[in-house]
């Protein structure tokens, strides 16, 4: 779900119910972003703990995003490019030699293609739409092998990241899923997913503004951040017989924004192996 520096498989899911005011791919968040700083506290089996803090630093061009600069603990760089129509909807977003297209049909989107250097078509998203909301797409694997080994892994756009390594695991070299969303309210509160892949999710938010509503990041978003008004205190997976939960915690500015987001979890340490771990995002405007 969070923001992460590891780029993994995923199968993408979105649902869109945005105001009259806002359309399919544009992203015009209450407060901008400048910086997202995010610090994992790793505990090992000898109960020492290790930090490692990575950081964003977000670059406006008037109301839209121009580029995310993206830095790893030893401070390389990586920049995400985003381009737009006259309609300041989101058109391409270059990440290194990879590229993501967005195709719209009139107001809406109709798919998203992500390309390779060669200019190969690895994945695509098709969205299916009552009105103005998407509640389903098919998710197509062109070449999961390839994908899977690529330095930006495109398809891990929009699912929870505590869930990214069970579906890197699962994930076919060629292959269909198809994607199922719950709405209440303003907020995606559950996620089927069905054919190559099979999870699910459920989502309870808190009253809050969610910051990341409305942006298309390929590095790492979750259809949760993405699309909702609210902000996620609790996220269950289930997979076969297993379920998973994680719990978040936030601190909020006066225009009821998040500043700090916390929560633990275990995330593999420099592929080494798995740690808990105790994960800190702070925002500034």
């Amino acid at each position: 779900m969070k923001k992460t520096f590891v780029f993994m498989i995923a199968v993408f899911a979105v649902a869109l119910a945005f105001t009259s005011c806002e359309k399919e791919g544009q992203y015009t968040p209450k407060q901008k972003i400048t910086e997202v700083k995010h610090t994992r506290t790793y505990k090992t089996p000898a109960g020492t703990e290790i930090s490692r803090t990575e950081r964003e630093v977000w670059t406006w061009n008037g109301k839209v995003l121009s580029y995310i600069d993206y830095y790893d603990a030893n401070d390389n760089r990586s920049t995400a490019l985003f381009r737009y129509d006259d309609n300041n909807r989101v058109v391409e977003i270059n990440y290194g030699s990879n590229t993501a297209k967005f195709n719209y049909d009139n107001n809406l989107i109709k798919n998203i293609e992500i390309f390779n250097a060669a200019g190969t078509t690895i994945g695509k998203y098709e969205l299916e739409h009552k009105g103005k909301t998407v509640t389903g797409m098919n998710v197509t694997f062109n070449d999961g092998k390839s994908v899977n080994s690529l330095p930006f892994n495109p398809l891990r756009l929009f699912i929870p990241e505590n869930a990214a390594n069970q579906v890197m695991e699962n994930s076919p070299v060629k292959g269909t899923t198809h994607v199922l969303l719950t709405w209440t309210g303003k907020n995606v509160t559950a996620m089927e997913m069905n054919g190559e892949n099979n999870m699910s999710y459920k989502w309870a938010y808190d009253d809050k503004n969610n910051p990341y509503k409305g942006l298309f990041d390929v590095v790492a978003l979750g259809t949760d951040e993405i699309f909702s008004a609210n902000n996620v205190v609790r996220e269950e997976i289930m997979q076969g017989n297993n379920t998973s939960a994680t719990n978040y915690s936030y601190v909020y500015n006066s225009k009821k924004s998040p500043v700090k987001m916390t929560w633990e979890s275990t995330m593999n340490f420099e592929n080494i192996l798995e740690l808990p771990v105790t994960c800190v995002d702070e925002f500034q405007y």
